[in-house]
């Protein structure tokens, strides 16, 4: 039978290896010249450099969805997957946190 505290742990094992293959953040979405498409960059200064562009063309989403991209970047990730992983073993009392097992049933595509 899976735990709370499993269920914990699979989510930080799931964004730690997620986050860890990903190319670092902050990421950036712009238009830059020459590209005539917006990008979606990693550690993005003033012109996008060798390795600094993940994925060039069209990106074709909103600047909502973009938004949400730039924000929730692999560092994000990495700083959720240790506050996931504190969480496991509960507070004090032994008790896991609602929310942080609600986050780790998200990420784990769990339906309870």
């Amino acid at each position: 039978m899976t735990t709370p505290a499993d269920e914990l742990r699979a989510a930080t094992q799931k964004l730690r290896s997620t986050c860890n293959a990903a190319a670092p953040g902050p990421w950036t979405i712009a238009k830059v010249p020459p590209y005539t498409d917006p990008l979606l960059m990693s550690r993005f200064e003033e012109t996008p450099a060798d390795g600094e562009v993940l994925i060039v063309g069209n990106i074709d989403i909103e600047p909502e969805d973009q938004a949400v991209v730039q924000l929730l970047h692999p560092g994000v990730g990495l700083a959720l997957a240790d506050l996931l992983d504190d969480q496991a073993d509960g507070d004090d009392e032994g008790v896991i946190n609602p929310w942080a097992l609600a986050v780790a049933r998200a990420i784990n595509g769990s339906a309870r």
